[in-house]
């Protein structure tokens, strides 16, 4: 988990200096090895957290690097790869919960993303309307 810290910390340093690219870079290294820790590491909850702060970081910096496509995808991957981690587990088990809390979490973070970003995502130029096809009557 060491490792992780320190890759956090130094994708938050270049992130708070506006240097994206590189917080980008850490973002994604973090997100790796926190996938390693998830279902390895004796502290669940810190492994599920880990994974859930490197992609909420990761998609924000996307988002500022207007990489909304790809933003989008990593909330989706986090959320479906959280589910998966979820029903590894009968329901009583505690770790349910806290995948519950961090999927809560995610959602409530890609709407408040969603919300900060709306007029950039939908600024998409719009494709070319299709040529209207020849009807058969002459």
């Amino acid at each position: 988990m060491e490792n992780w810290k320190h890759v956090i910390v130094a994708g938050n340093h270049a992130f708070s200096a506006g240097q994206n690219q590189q917080a980008l870079e850490h973002y994604q290294q973090a997100s790796a090895c926190a996938r390693e820790y998830l279902g390895q590491w004796f502290d669940t909850k810190a492994a599920v957290m880990a994974l859930v702060v490197s992609d909420l970081n990761l998609a924000e910096t996307q988002c500022r690097l207007e990489q909304f496509s790809d933003a989008i995808d990593t909330y989706s991957t986090l959320s479906l790869d959280l589910r998966r981690f979820q029903c590894r587990f009968p329901q009583s088990n505690p770790i349910v919960g806290y995948v519950a809390q961090a999927l809560t979490r995610v959602k409530q973070e890609f709407l408040t993303l969603t919300k900060t970003y709306a007029y950039d995502i939908l600024d998409v130029p719009p494709q070319p309307a299709a040529a209207p096809q020849a009807s058969g009557a002459s």
